[in-house]
C-alpha cells in the first residue's frame, strides 16, 4: 500500500471515470448519513479580523496573469488590507444568494461546485498587513473575515514545506479540502470532485492575483501530514491540496533556491469549528483507498515532469484552423466573476450562434503556460484540450484538438456530433443540442502515474480544474454560461474524439452556451 501501489490509482480511475454511471447509481441508492454538513466553516474561539468592506466592482483585466497577452489599462492599487480583501473575495468569496422555486442550492461562490457543497477551504499566511498581524489565517467567506489559526512569521516552515524561498511573498494561499462537505453525498466519488474544485479555486486565484498586480505559482507537492499539522487539520478529515505563494508583479522572477533547512516542528494546534449535531461518520473504502495512498512523506523526493515530456504535435501548421489576433480591449474580471453561472439544474440553454471572435477569446487562454512545481519554468497545464463545435459563426461543426504549438485547432472529426455526445450522457441534464461548444480536458493517466504515483490522479484533476475555471471566467466575460460536468460516458466520448489511440482519458466536460433564465432570482452578496 502507498503512493507507488499503482493498482490503487488504476482502480480508482476505473471506478470514478470509466464506471462512473454504475458508481453514481450505487451512491444515490444509499440513504443519507446524518445531517448535511454546514455550507460554511466557521472557527470558534479564535481571534478574528474583519476585512475592509466596500469591495471594488472592478479589479482589472482577466488576462493579466497570462504572460503572453498584451494588456492595457492602469494596474489596480489600494491599501494593503483592501487589496487582500479583494483578493480573497474574488478568489473564493460568497458571491450570490438564490431565491425562488428553482433555488435548489442557494449558496454560490465565484467558482463552480458540485451541488454548491464547496468542500475547498481557503487559508493563507500573511506578513503584517495594515492592521492585521502576521500569521496563518482561515478565510471565512460568510463573514468576510480572517480567523487566526497560528500567529507569527511562518516563512521558514512554509518554505521548507513547499521547497522554495518565500522572503518576498505578499501572501501564501493554502487550499485544502474538507472532504465530508462533499463525501456525505458522493461517498467514494468525492475525492475526484474535491481535487477538481481545488484546481478551479487555484486557477481563479491566479486570475484574480494577476488582475490585482500580483503573480503566483502553484505548489502541488509537499509532505501532506506535515502540511496538515502546520494548518491544524484533522488527519483523514481535511488535506491540503495546493499552495500559491503570491508576489508583486514587479518583483524579480525567483531563481533556483536551495531547500531551506528544516525548522523545528511547530507545536500542534487544533481549533474547533461549528459543526452540525450528530456523530462523525467514516469515509467509505473507495474514498480512503485514494486519499490515504497518494500522500508524500517528509523528505520524499518530489518528481518533476521534464519540459519536453509531452509529445510533439504530429500535424503541421497547414492543417490548423488559426486563431485570430487577440483583442486588446480589457476584459474586466470582477464583472465576469460576479456574472459567472453554471446555468439551471437542468441546463437547457438558448439555441443561438456564438460569435467566432468571442469563441476564440474564451478558448485561447485556457491552456496558457503558468508556473507550478510539476515542471520547470512556465509551461502549459498537463491536460489536452479538445473542443467540439456545434454552433459557432464561421466554424465548421466537428471535433477539434487545441494546439498552442501551431496556434489554433486541428480538425479531428468533421460533422454534427451533438446527438452522439448527447447519447454519451447517462443522465440527460444538459441539452448539448442547444449548446455552442463543449470542451473536454483529457490526460494520459498511466504515463502520469509512472512519474507521480497514485498522486497523479489528484494532480490531473487539479490541473483540469485550473483550466476549467479559466473557461468559466472568460465565458462569463462574454455573456455565456459554462457548465462543468462529469456526468458523461468516458468510452462514448473517447470513441467520438479518438482518445483510445492517444491513450487519453477525458477527465472534465465544460459546455459553453447562452444561458436560459430560470425561475430563481440571484441576489448578489457584496461586502
Amino acid at each position: 500500500m502507498g503512493n507507488w501501489d499503482l493498482d490503487i490509482g488504476e482502480h480508482y480511475l476505473r471506478r470514478t471515470v470509466h464506471e462512473a454511471e454504475e458508481l453514481f447509481a450505487e451512491v444515490l441508492a444509499e440513504d443519507p448519513i446524518g445531517a448535511d454538513p454546514l455550507p460554511f466553516k466557521v472557527y470558534r474561539g479564535v481571534p478574528r479580523y474583519r476585512l475592509p468592506e466596500g469591495l471594488p466592482l472592478e479589479i482589472g483585466d482577466a488576462r493579466r496573469c497570462f504572460a503572453d497577452v498584451p494588456t492595457s489599462g492602469d494596474m489596480p492599487g489600494g491599501e494593503p488590507d483592501g487589496v487582500l480583501a479583494a483578493l480573497l473575495y474574488y478568489a473564493y468569496g460568497f458571491s450570490r444568494w438564490d431565491e425562488g422555486p428553482g433555488a435548489v442550492w442557494p449558496y454560490h461562490r465565484v467558482v463552480p461546485s458540485a451541488r454548491c457543497y464547496f468542500p475547498t477551504e481557503l487559508s493563507l499566511w500573511i506578513p503584517r498587513t495594515g492592521g492585521i498581524p502576521a500569521g496563518l489565517y482561515h478565510y471565512d467567506p460568510l463573514h468576510h473575515s480572517l480567523a487566526l489559526l497560528r500567529g507569527g512569521d511562518l516563512r521558514g516552515e512554509l518554505g521548507h514545506l513547499l521547497g522554495t524561498g518565500l522572503d518576498d511573498v505578499r501572501c501564501v494561499l493554502l487550499l485544502s479540502s474538507l472532504f465530508w462537505k462533499n463525501a456525505f453525498k458522493y461517498r467514494g466519488y468525492s475525492y475526484r470532485l474535491c481535487a477538481q474544485e481545488a484546481g478551479m479555486v487555484a486557477g481563479n486565484a491566479l486570475l484574480v492575483a494577476g488582475a490585482l498586480g500580483l503573480r503566483g505559482a502553484v505548489h502541488y507537492q509537499f509532505p501532506d501530514r506535515r502540511a496538515g499539522a502546520l494548518l491544524g487539520l484533522r488527519e483523514g478529515e481535511e488535506q491540503l491540496f495546493a499552495a500559491l505563494p503570491l508576489r508583486s508583479a514587479s518583483a524579480d522572477e525567483p531563481g533556483p533556491v536551495p531547500p531551506p533547512p528544516p525548522p523545528p516542528v511547530p507545536a500542534p494546534v487544533a481549533h474547533d469549528y461549528v459543526r452540525p449535531e450528530g456523530p462523525v461518520h467514516p469515509h467509505d473504502a473507495l474514498f480512503t483507498s485514494i486519499a490515504e495512498n497518494s500522500l508524500l512523506a517528509d523528505g520524499e523526493e518530489r518528481p518533476r515532469e521534464l519540459p519536453d515530456a509531452r509529445p510533439r504535435c504530429p500535424h503541421d501548421a497547414a492543417a490548423v484552423v488559426p486563431m485570430p489576433p487577440a483583442r486588446r480591449d480589457p476584459i474586466e474580471l470582477g464583472a465576469a466573476l460576479r456574472a459567472r453561472t453554471s446555468g439551471n439544474v437542468l441546463f437547457n440553454p438558448v439555441a443561438r450562434p456564438l460569435a467566432r471572435d468571442d469563441f476564440w477569446e474564451i478558448l485561447r487562454h485556457a491552456t496558457s503556460p503558468y508556473r507550478c512545481d510539476l515542471r520547470d519554468g512556465p509551461a502549459e497545464p498537463g491536460v489536452a484540450l479538445h473542443v467540439v463545435v456545434f454552433d459557432v459563426d464561421g466554424m465548421t461543426p466537428g471535433a477539434y484538438r487545441f494546439c498552442r504549438e501551431h496556434g489554433g485547432l486541428h480538425l479531428v472529426v468533421e460533422g454534427a456530433l451533438a446527438m452522439r455526445l448527447q447519447g454519451a450522457l447517462p443522465v440527460p441534464n444538459i441539452n448539448l443540442c442547444a449548446t455552442n461548444a463543449v470542451v473536454y480536458l483529457a490526460a494520459d493517466h498511466a504515463a502520469a502515474s509512472n512519474t507521480f504515483g497514485n498522486r497523479a490522479y489528484r494532480l490531473i484533476n487539479l490541473e483540469a480544474g485550473l483550466v476549467a475555471q479559466r473557461l468559466c471566467a472568460l465565458s462569463a466575460a462574454h455573456g455565456l454560461a459554462a457548465r462543468v460536468h462529469n456526468g458523461y460516458d468516458a468510452a462514448g466520448v473517447g470513441a467520438v474524439l479518438g482518445f483510445d489511440d492517444a491513450k487519453l482519458t477525458p477527465f472534465f466536460q465544460i459546455a459553453v452556451a447562452h444561458n436560459r433564465p430560470g425561475v430563481q432570482h440571484g441576489l448578489p452578496v457584496l461586502f
